[in-house]
């Protein structure tokens, strides 16, 4: 299963497609099941109890746990103060501030770490990307949050209570939104030199995420397109049913799709960022996102590597680096 928007002849349509292709979540599925069960033991590895052990001091300070807190609130009122300040600036409705200044800070921390004092290797790659995971799932838990205050979450008229579950699904999907462009922003600012030109491939990336979210709303919850057909099919037997039967699927449908994209971007550059790690700390730079593009066709690229794959083949490397 593919999201696609239709295909147009020109070079800034050609720019869409490609970028619609980052996207497609037929190959991306199994990519994103084996990256968060990569990221379980990386989110132990990074946050272990033992006292003798100090990376995390080496990135975030002597007390790298609330170094992380502080700095994903920070982020969050910063990010809601800057869109405040600059309310009609259209930049807004493409990016989300709070995610933009905390993607820029985990990625000077990381690239201050992996090119000062220390000699980073492959190994380090898991527990360094693991310490975005709790910073993320703040920020997606305060999107949640925010939606749930602004009234997203309700009960349909004339409806029972359990539809409000239907609603509350697609507010959690909406919010995984955030917590994959900022996946994507991390890795994009990380493994690059200039800035300049990672923002506005991000910019490329996330008008794209705008337009299959455009779509995916339009279809499946203002239109409704998935309730319809049932209505039509049930009603070729005389079967009706309320309003709000062909809403809930609407919304139950949406919250699948979309959160299943997001979950297999997340899963993609975790996948991607492991694969691309060995060339990003031997240069200082890696193109990240045209990894994650290719995992998207591997028709194209060949076939698709695991985690495991990108973990046996940074081992290689390292050991190669080690005998020469």
């Amino acid at each position: 299963m593919s999201i696609a928007v239709c295909s147009f002849p020109g070079p800034a349509a050609t720019a869409l497609n490609d970028n619609v292709a980052m996207y497609s979540i037929r190959h991306l599925i199994a990519l994103s099941t084996d990256s968060f069960g990569d990221m379980l033991p990386a989110l132990e590895q990074a946050f272990n109890r033992s006292r003798d052990d100090d990376r995390l001091d080496d990135v975030f300070g002597p007390r790298p746990r609330w170094a992380i807190v502080a700095l994903t609130f920070a982020c969050l009122v910063g990010g809601q103060i800057v869109e405040w300040l600059t309310g009609n600036f259209g930049l807004w409705q493409v990016l989300d501030a709070s995610a933009l200044l905390m993607a820029a800070a985990f990625a000077l921390a990381f690239r201050r770490y992996l090119f000062g004092a220390h000699e980073p290797g492959p190994d380090d790659f898991p527990w360094l990307a693991a310490t975005l995971i709790p910073g993320a799932a703040l920020m997606t838990l305060s999107a949640l949050i925010a939606k749930m205050a602004d009234g997203d979450v309700a009960v349909m008229p004339d409806a029972p209570t359990w539809t409000l579950f239907g609603s509350f699904l697609v507010a959690v999907a909406d919010s995984l939104a955030l917590a994959a462009g900022l996946t994507i922003a991390v890795a994009a600012l990380c493994y690059s030199k200039r800035w300049s030109k990672a923002l506005k491939q991000l910019l490329a990336q996330f008008i794209t995420f705008k337009v299959i979210v455009w779509v995916m709303v339009l279809l499946i919850v203002e239109i409704g397109i998935v309730g319809a057909i049932l209505s039509f099919f049930f009603g070729l037997f005389g079967i009706t049913f309320p309003y709000w039967i062909g809403e809930s699927v609407d919304q139950y449908s949406y919250a699948l799709l979309m959160g299943t994209v997001y979950c297999a971007v997340i899963g993609a550059a975790w996948t991607a960022c492991r694969q691309r790690f060995p060339e990003l700390i031997e240069t200082g730079e890696a193109d990240v996102l045209s990894a994650v593009k290719a995992m998207a066709n591997p028709e194209e690229s060949g076939s698709e590597p695991s985690v495991d794959d990108t973990k046996s083949g940074n081992t290689k490397s390292h050991e190669a680096d080690t005998k020469d």
